[in-house]
């Protein structure tokens, strides 16, 4: 019996790396189909000589969007400028992180292009709490401190169109690109697919997620009363609510929004929690509609 990680899932063939490198295309056992858990990209799994996976090993977390397992971090990379930075999605996409409980770093790439405008967005995040790093490929700008980063993990990048996270990857390690199209010519597709998740090893135990889906945004399984909890800010201050829950909005006695009011949170922060709090309403009126 031989252990790896399962790196890509392609019409009902899984393919497994193993702690030597080498990939084995694997079926898998009926019992395990039957099971409650799907064999996703990302799992640790165990695997026959003949092909076929025995035992799916405990998993640390997972998603549904994408569907994915054992991200040991986030790498969200935003762009200083070219497309310019878009709080309002950034925010979104730090609460989709949030509530899938995963660590996240914060790049903002292409800083060498970057203005006062890129140092007070920077000073903001890492005063909320973000771990925020700067790089730029062109001038191999912090590449060495992502790569550090990226040391004995499992990363999944995300981050808007353009903003240069394949350009960050093939400045990390060159073999990136090539790697990319050795597997996907393993499973006879393109070699620029983005259906399905895939793994990428930069090393036997650093990998690189590329997850299609991820910067979709999506907020079906977030409810009402979870949503304030995906603002790290907000937990100093809603000990003064009077309600609980407290959605921070009409309520009489509120200690977010006199925080707002003391400048103690950001403004932006708080329009991109209303403005999801109805994103998250209007689901479920479509819902009850449909």
């Amino acid at each position: 019996m031989s252990t790896g990680i399962v790196i890509k899932n392609m019409n009902g063939y899984f393919y497994i790396q193993d702690e030597f490198g080498t990939i084995h295309e694997c079926k898998v056992r009926g019992r395990i189909k039957k099971s409650k858990y799907s064999l996703l990209v990302g799992d640790r799994v165990e695997f026959s000589e003949d092909g076929f996976v025995e035992t799916i090993l405990p998993r640390h977390n997972s998603m549904i969007r994408p569907a994915v397992a054992n991200i040991d971090q986030v790498i969200l990379v935003v762009a200083s400028h070219n497309p310019d930075i878009n709080e309002l999605l950034l925010d979104k996409m730090l609460v989709m992180i949030e509530h899938a409980d995963i660590p996240v770093i914060l790049c903002i790439n292409k800083y060498d292009v970057g203005d006062a405008s890129t140092d007070v967005l920077i000073d903001k995040y890492k005063s909320i709490g973000y771990h925020v790093i700067t790089t730029s490929a062109i001038n191999h700008i912090g590449i060495d401190e992502l790569r550090n980063h990226l040391q004995h993990k499992v990363t999944a990048f995300a981050g808007p169109s353009g903003v240069g996270k394949s350009s960050l990857l093939n400045a990390v390690d060159e073999k990136f690109a090539f790697q990319t199209g050795e597997i996907s010519d393993k499973i006879k597709r393109g070699k620029h697919t983005t259906r399905h998740a895939s793994l990428f090893s930069l090393n036997a135990d650093s990998f690189i997620m590329d997850t299609p889906g991820f910067s979709s945004i999506e907020f079906t399984d977030i409810t009402l009363e979870r949503l304030p909890t995906l603002f790290p800010e907000f937990s100093d201050y809603v000990e003064a609510c009077k309600f609980n829950p407290c959605y921070h909005e009409h309520e009489p006695i509120c200690g977010i929004k006199e925080a707002l009011a003391n400048h103690k949170i950001f403004e932006s922060r708080y329009d991109a929690y209303t403005n999801i709090r109805k994103d998250i309403q209007n689901q479920r009126k479509r819902f009850k509609n449909d």
